[in-house]
């Protein structure tokens, strides 16, 4: 799932572009089957942009089009769900959809994600917003956070090999879209935007720490994405162990040994859990970044499969000792 103001192809690359220079390629040498979602915007390739939409919902259909996607082509129902900037907004909708609709959802891995924690993200007193009520991200002239985000692409290539033009990228990649996908307090309510911050609680799934799924966190290093880079690797390891202090808060029911197995294993999570990487906020572009980000994804897959299996471990009843 993309972050703010681009479309999915962000994971899989433009016409004309080198597959290699982009994630999808490299997570399907390893094996995996790739859905990239792109939510409603105003960009020619899709029919609405829907300024209504909220974080939730999207969540939520996300997690019902990935189902259908599943069942239509016989795969196996463990999804791993990776998230960009924004898309971290949308965790804990995607979650609780994916219960009801039989996904097995087996983690989130964070790409650059920002927590469900509304207020994280500033948002400009001008809003930003168009006349119909789409976030203006990048695309109004002149645009500073355009020359940021270009210029950081443009790190990520290899010397003497662009990863796209400037025009490509605006063409095939930047769009406008409802200013409730960022999980912030700001919405609009078909006439002006406002400010609800209770309702963005209420969406990111504040809180609801227990039927959070398991998160884990690729994080840049750069100081480009200061916010990412200082925060990432504490702030989704504390997600999953307040899951985990939720669903094993009955601790005294359990052996010594096992305890001290979970108390160990909690004290690792921002190590087993995370992991860092050279580059800015798109730090998995270009064919070096690309794969190892992939590498990373199936590292942090497993090292929640482990998790999955510890926690099994200590929910099972243990046997009566004579």
């Amino acid at each position: 799932m993309p972050g703010g103001g681009h479309l999915a192809r962000i994971s899989y690359g433009h016409p004309g572009g080198r597959p290699d220079d982009f994630l999808a390629h490299w997570l399907a040498a390893r094996g995996f089957t790739v859905l990239a979602l792109s939510y409603p915007s105003d960009h020619p390739a899709l029919p609405a942009a829907h300024p209504e939409l909220t974080v939730d919902l999207w969540g939520a259909a996300a997690a019902v089009l990935t189902q259908r996607i599943v069942a239509e082509h016989q795969l196996g129902a463990g999804v791993i769900l990776c998230g960009w900037s924004m898309a971290g907004r949308s965790v804990l909708p995607f979650a609780r959809t994916a219960r009801r609709v039989g996904l097995d959802l087996r983690c989130f891995v964070s790409l650059a994600a920002s927590a469900p924690l509304p207020g994280l993200v500033p948002v400009l007193p001008a809003g930003e917003l168009t006349a119909e009520g789409l976030w203006e991200v990048a695309l109004r002239q002149p645009s500073t956070r355009l020359d940021n985000w270009y210029g950081q692409i443009s790190a990520q290539a290899e010397q003497g090999r662009p990863i796209m033009s400037r025009d490509e990228y605006v063409r095939h990649y930047l769009c406008r879209h409802s200013v409730g996908l960022r999980g912030e307090a700001q919405r609009w309510d078909g006439q002006a935007d406002v400010h609800d911050v209770e309702a963005a609680i209420r969406e990111t799934g504040v809180g609801r720490w227990a039927e959070f799924p398991i998160c884990a966190a690729i994080v840049p290093e750069g100081a480009q994405d200061a916010r990412h880079a200082l925060c990432d690797h504490l702030t989704w390891s504390a997600i999953t162990a307040y899951s985990l202090g939720w669903r094993l808060s009955d601790a005294t029911a359990l052996s010594a040994d096992t305890w001290a197995g979970l108390t160990a294993y909690s004290r690792r999570l921002s190590t087993d859990l995370v992991r860092f990487m050279p580059g800015n906020h798109f730090f998995f572009l270009g064919a070096a970044g690309a794969r190892r980000a992939a590498r990373h994804i199936e590292e942090l897959w497993q090292a929640a499969e482990n998790l999955h299996l510890v926690v099994a471990g200590a929910l099972t009843p243990e046997p009566d000792v004579p």
